[in-house]
């Protein structure tokens, strides 16, 4: 809980900040790997404390949503609150660039721009960028949906589920300072919504799968020229 809570976000930090300063593959591929190492570490220390049902699921968690039960009204808002955010977040992004970009074969959004640090450029990138992506979504989702939400609820402050859904989305969303500060805001906000995925569901995999995919579509927005060595039309 230690090192998500406090080493995690300053590890990063750095991290990312010797990769801004050297954005080389070499780097970039040593970045990816060494998270995905890190986040299946982690992951394996939170179930083999905790235990993979003490983590996957609503009561494993130690959540009792009676509201949700009771007022079934609040479980169709959490319902659609999600199916929106899937439409803006995922469905509708990945439509208009199939539908307005998908015959180019290089693509660099402006918007991604401040990212280029980051984003993957050879095809050995984006390899292991896909494979950190789905390590993401199952592992971020176990340790800030499952083991980080669990130890907030566990703590004698009686807190009810809001606090610590709140705090676990700030908390997630502080791993992501890479992004920026409006990067920071929207994890934090998506972080919420896997909590919302969450009990809608009554576990971790629709979030799991959200996850993923999420971060899998960064591959179809960004296809730089130094995958074939052309020019690339920024748009």
């Amino acid at each position: 809980m230690l090192f998500l809570v406090v080493v995690g976000p300053v590890w990063d930090y750095f991290d990312t900040k010797s990769l801004k300063a050297n954005p080389s593959s070499a780097a970039r591929l040593s970045y990816y790997r060494r998270t995905i190492l890190w986040l299946l570490t982690a992951s394996a220390i939170a179930m083999c404390t905790t235990g993979w049902t003490g983590l996957f699921t609503l009561r494993g968690l130690g959540i009792r949503a009676v509201w949700l039960e009771t007022h079934r009204w609040t479980w169709w808002t959490l319902g659609v609150m999600v199916l929106l955010f899937v439409l803006v977040q995922l469905v509708l992004p990945v439509a208009q660039v199939k539908l307005k970009y998908g015959s180019r074969t290089y693509l660099e959004p402006r918007q991604f721009e401040s990212l280029r640090f980051f984003l993957p450029s050879t095809g050995a990138e984006r390899r292991w960028f896909a494979g950190l992506s789905v390590t993401a979504g199952f592992c971020e989702e176990l340790l800030f949906r499952g083991f980080v939400l669990r130890e907030l609820i566990a703590l004698p402050l009686h807190m009810g589920l809001a606090g610590p859904a709140i705090l676990a989305a700030l908390i997630f969303g502080s791993h992501h300072v890479y992004l920026g500060r409006a990067g920071v805001v929207s994890t934090t906000v998506g972080g919420l919504v896997f909590t919302a995925t969450l009990l809608v569901t009554g576990n971790l995999i629709a979030g799991m799968i959200l996850h993923a995919l999420m971060d899998l579509s960064l591959l179809l927005y960004w296809r730089p020229k130094t995958l074939h060595g052309a020019e690339t039309p920024t748009i």
